[in-house]
């Protein structure tokens, strides 16, 4: 069989058959000798890795080996004492919160011991998800006995991938919550598709399952950079994390330990599932303990947030009680602003007309962006409610002054609504 030189030299020769003596001055033909004359039977291997051929993935983490019939399973095993300060926080708190809370908040029954929630979090082969996405690590979190007890289940096959699947089957069926960071989206749907695949049965079908990141976003959106988990570390933990390796790059890694068996940056991969399912147990306190606290927040965007929220729950008291705390404090013209508008908003629906209109008239104050909102209420209010039409059109007509010349559409609908009035004022004089 010829080789790829010998390929390339038949082409080459057919091409130019003319200038044969002159072939071996010819670039191509210096690169290719350049190339083969170094070239070795054996795959090359930097010495770097020779003198890391014989290490496994137990020299560098604590865990244990379980053989199973696809393959032998890597399990790495740590213990967090829930005594031990985790950042400002103290993980003990999971023990002193109400099972009773998880309803109203993730509209579940909630459980009567933490032992039994089980946290899971997946490092894969890719990010987008699809069939073709395998989950090569599978990170478990629990409490027991006054410890937060995590297990990683790590494949360095990818055919060994059902006998991990039948591990964590079995851990599974010890609990009756799931609790995750973008599970539901992300980790639970594809692990769904990988046990489908290897034509095992479903295991996350009818479990309740708390996916953190949802009330992570309506309770931080407006006060954290983002609601990533290692921000909500910082922001509200206090944590950095030394030496951790970006989620998008965990991919390549793992490809990079098939092809070569590198073990050294798998073990940052450990480090970063390890500390996020950590954090996910941190997460859920700080979520529970938010909801319960009538207190003011230290960032009072949190406070506009669940303002926010208890409107939607239709909580009006507490609705009230955080808009208030956002007012109470120190915040942007713009934010006071978009306060007393959610407010106004509030008091619309429990048919509280006195302390709307003085809202409204607040969010015009002058030293306030311009927000057509305020303007077209309080005209509806005094065309329908009070009967003042002289009012109405009074304020659709400073609505007009005001109103920044490039909203010409806006200009368009309010011009509408005054000759509608004017109209309607002299039908009611004559």
């Amino acid at each position: 069989m010829k080789n790829i030189r010998d390929k390339l030299e038949a082409l080459y020769s057919k091409s130019e058959p003319s200038q044969k003596s002159a072939e071996t001055n010819k670039p191509i033909h210096r690169e290719l000798d350049r190339i083969f004359k170094h070239k070795q039977d054996v795959k090359y291997f930097p010495k770097s890795l020779i003198e890391k051929e014989n290490q496994s993935i137990s020299d560098i983490v604590h865990g244990s080996w379980i053989n199973t019939h696809f393959g032998d399973i890597f399990r790495a095993e740590f213990e967090y004492p829930l005594c031990e300060p985790y950042g400002n926080l103290d993980l003990e708190n999971i023990f002193t919160i109400s099972g009773e809370i998880y309803h109203p908040v993730f509209e579940i029954k909630g459980p009567e011991h933490p032992q039994e929630l089980l946290f899971i979090d997946t490092e894969t082969t890719g990010l987008s998800g699809g069939t073709g996405t395998i989950a090569f690590m599978i990170g478990l979190g629990w409490v027991e006995n006054q410890h937060f007890v995590v297990h990683q289940y790590f494949i360095t096959q990818l055919s060994h991938e059902e006998g991990m699947l039948e591990l964590i089957q079995k851990v599974l069926s010890n609990f009756r919550f799931i609790v995750s960071y973008n599970g539901k989206t992300f980790d639970i749907p594809l692990l769904n598709s990988r046990f489908v695949l290897n034509r095992m049965s479903l295991i996350f079908e009818n479990v309740p399952h708390i996916d953190l990141l949802h009330h992570t976003r309506t309770l931080w959106r407006y006060s954290m950079e983002n609601c990533k988990l290692k921000t909500v570390e910082t922001d509200l933990l206090g944590l950095y994390r030394e030496d951790d390796i970006p989620g998008e790059l965990i991919p390549d890694v793992y490809f990079d330990y098939l092809r070569n068996r590198r073990v050294d940056r798998i073990e940052r991969i450990f480090y970063h599932n390890r500390f996020d399912i950590i954090t996910m147990l941190a997460n859920l306190i700080l979520v529970l303990k938010s909801y319960e606290s009538h207190e003011p927040a230290e960032n009072p965007m949190t406070d506009f947030a669940k303002g926010k929220l208890f409107t939607r729950k239709k909580d009006i008291e507490r609705s009230l009680e955080h808009f208030q705390h956002v007012l109470n404090s120190r915040i942007s013209d713009s934010r006071r602003q978009k306060t007393f508008l959610e407010l106004a908003a509030v008091h619309k629906r429990q048919g509280n007309f006195k302390e709307v209109v003085e809202l409204w008239k607040s969010a015009l104050d002058p030293q306030f962006p311009f927000v057509l909102e305020p303007f077209v209420e309080l005209a509806k209010y005094y065309e329908h409610k009070a009967k003042n039409i002289d009012q109405a059109i009074t304020i659709t007509q400073q609505a007009l002054r005001e109103l920044p010349v490039h909203r010409q559409q806006d200009g368009t609908d309010l011009e509408h609504r005054l000759t509608r009035l004017k109209t309607k004022l002299s039908r009611k004089k004559s």
